[in-house]
């Protein structure tokens, strides 16, 4: 998580909550954890790929998460 924090500080995002997930009472996927993360704009979580660090980042998070799914929501909901 710090690869991921150092990235989201670059780009002026940041973790809103993480919590476990502990089931769905429809659908197949099986999911550990969510993570809520704000970013300031969609180019700025577009270019998380492009950022110094973002190879370690995914390399690490290839090495530990075998199923992730990103979803883009509103974020002005949140704020």
């Amino acid at each position: 998580m710090r690869a991921l924090s150092q990235l989201l500080e670059q780009l002026g995002g940041r973790i809103l909550w993480q919590m476990p997930s502990f089931g769905q009472p429809l659908g197949g996927e099986k999911l550990d954890e969510i993570i809520a993360i704000w970013y300031p704009s969609h180019k700025a979580f577009l270019k998380l790929r492009e950022m110094p660090g973002s190879t370690e980042n995914f390399k690490l998070r290839g090495m530990c998460v075998e199923y992730a799914v990103l979803h883009r929501c509103p974020g002005d909901m949140f704020l």
